[in-house]
């Protein structure tokens, strides 16, 4: 695997990198200086849970959203050539997070996710690691609470709905949620780390009074925080205001639910390098020319 292309964002933070693979596919992997180094790392090629705000699911390829999984060491070596990047003694006694965000759905390559974070963390002894999943497959979010890793392991579910008919709409592969929300209690019990519901905000979508009060309601009885953030940039769907935000956060905290603000704008947006943006420009296949 090799780096192709790297697009710089103009606060100079953020740093989107384009690596091909022995195969000629192309994935995208995000980095970020901010309180610490974040690495945003691609588990697949494509992406086959289909949300309808995110570009790693699109078609491309004729029908194809997703194309294959990530090998444990394509997941490293996409690592290390971002390390030795930006210059491996810069961030050698570094704290890094890194971010299993990226391209793809990582529990659904699950023996490769756990064989790199078990190599990355072993390099780099300073790391922690954060997985953030849709919740498809919940009896492997518990067997994840099960693993014996070296690093803080952390879970975050991306929720997106306060009930299962919306949650369908926007995650079209999505089953019933309890079962998802029972696994990630179960993970941060095991763990004894607090677990996070990432909650994105499209505008007339799924940001209404209704929808906050459903969500209040349907996390009542989890120690969950919730993280709201808005969307980035968007063909088809536009974020929700910030009097939208405030409203939604007020409706949960005077309900007992616990939230963490994310409401500035995602940084690296101007490269599409953040959430739901990977792939927005670029096709998964490197026999013509990258855009």
């Amino acid at each position: 695997m090799k780096i192709i292309k790297k697009v710089i964002s103009k606060d100079g933070r953020t740093i989107k990198y384009l690596q091909q693979t022995r195969d000629r596919l192309v994935i995208e992997t995000s980095y970020f200086n901010l309180d610490e180094h974040i690495i945003c790392i691609s588990t697949q090629i494509g992406c086959m849970i289909g949300c309808i705000f995110c570009a790693t699911s699109r078609n491309q390829l004729g029908k194809k959203r997703f194309v294959r999984n990530l090998t444990d060491r394509e997941i490293v070596q996409q690592v290390k050539n971002i390390i030795n990047d930006l210059g491996e003694n810069k961030l050698r006694h570094e704290k890094i997070l890194f971010s299993y965000m990226g391209m793809g759905e990582p529990l659904l390559n699950y023996k490769n996710v756990i064989k790199s974070i078990k190599t990355l963390t072993k390099q780099h002894p300073n790391s922690r690691v954060t997985i953030s999943t849709s919740g498809i497959v919940p009896k492997l979010m518990k067997r994840l609470a099960k693993e014996k890793c070296t690093c803080e392991l952390k879970l975050h579910l991306s929720l997106h709905a306060p009930n299962d008919k919306l949650r369908k709409q926007i995650m079209p592969r999505m089953k019933e949620v309890k079962s998802a929300l029972n696994a990630l209690k179960f993970f941060s019990i095991t763990k004894k780390t607090p677990a996070k519901v990432n909650y994105l905000l499209i505008n007339k979508i799924n940001d209404s009074k209704t929808n906050a009060k459903g969500l209040a309601t349907l996390l009542k009885d989890y120690p969950f925080i919730v993280k709201l953030s808005r969307l980035n940039s968007c063909k088809t769907f536009k974020p929700s205001t910030s009097k939208t935000l405030k409203m939604f956060e007020r409706i949960l905290r005077q309900s007992g639910v616990k939230t963490c603000r994310f409401f500035r704008r995602s940084h690296g947006s101007d490269i599409q390098a953040g959430c739901g943006q990977l792939r927005l420009r670029n096709t998964i296949t490197a026999r013509r020319k990258v855009a």
